[in-house]
């Protein structure tokens, strides 16, 4: 026999009782102990049977829980081995559960029943952007134009990143939202792309992570694309918080997500950068 460990009396449990367990195959068992990632408490080296202890199905738990949440079976055996690169790890983790986080923001209100505006604090994430300029004020007119830009992105060889959808960065906030009729400006488009296939490095700029103040809406998209930034930029005057960066207007779940979705039931978030 094999034996790696084993209490006193304890009990062992075949590989058919542990995938039963623990909600998986027989076979996804072997393919990890292929792997390298764990080995049974007992195997008998005539039959091949394998024999699991307690300790060996709670790794196995922890195993699947790391794999839900996206992490790599590399990065997973890379953690139990101690070769783990530890701040790559710890900042993969927390981008994921800040995109977590914001899609279950976002879909609350998409999934709610009635026009809803609510307030909070937000972590822009750190992007690779391909930008563009957009002239244009009227959404339609501008929905129009920024698709054909992003048909020229990808022509051009740019992968888009899927950790956030496509924004606008309007800088000037006062000049934007100070209730004057505002001459013509221009705002810029950015697309997150993959940071590791830049075909033209002009094109893109760096955006490092921010903290934010944000107001996340679900409602009339025309109405919200006109008033959002003005109805943020009040209540952080209310809450005299201090603003430190262009305003982001993110289109959350609205036309560039398909034409099914109605025009007054589209989600957007306005974000600003704060001191």
């Amino acid at each position: 026999m094999i034996q790696r460990y084993k209490l006193e009396n304890e009990k062992l449990y075949t590989i058919r009782e542990v995938a039963k367990i623990c909600g998986i195959s027989r076979a996804t068992l072997l393919r990890m102990e292929e792997a390298g990632f764990d080995t049974p408490c007992v195997i008998n080296p005539e039959s091949g049977f394998r024999y699991y202890d307690a300790m060996n199905i709670l790794k196995i738990q922890r195993y699947l829980s790391l794999k839900r949440l996206g992490i790599s079976q590399k990065d997973i055996l890379s953690y139990y081995n101690g070769t783990l690169n530890k701040p790559d790890f710890l900042s993969e983790i927390k981008e994921r559960i800040d995109i977590a986080q914001r899609c279950v923001d976002e879909f609350e209100a998409y999934f709610s029943e009635r026009e809803s505006i609510s307030f909070s604090y937000y972590n822009l994430p750190e992007m690779t952007c391909y930008c563009f300029p957009c002239p244009i004020r009227k959404i339609k007119e501008q929905i129009e134009y920024n698709y054909i830009e992003i048909k020229k992105m990808y022509d051009a060889g740019f992968k888009p990143y899927p950790s956030t959808p496509m924004f606008c960065a309007i800088p000037d906030l006062e000049h934007v939202y100070d209730g004057k009729d505002p001459e013509p400006y221009t705002s810029t488009i950015c697309m997150s792309v993959c940071p590791d296939e830049i075909p033209d490095p002009s094109k893109v700029i760096h955006v490092k992570s921010r903290q934010s103040f944000s107001l996340l809406y679900h409602g009339d998209g025309d109405e919200i694309m006109e008033n959002g930034g003005r109805i943020l930029l009040e209540e952080m005057n209310r809450r005299k918080i201090r603003a430190a960066g262009p305003l982001i207007g993110i289109n959350v779940v609205g036309v560039f997500f398909g034409n099914e979705i109605a025009p007054e039931d589209y989600v957007f978030r306005f974000a600003i950068p704060v001191e």
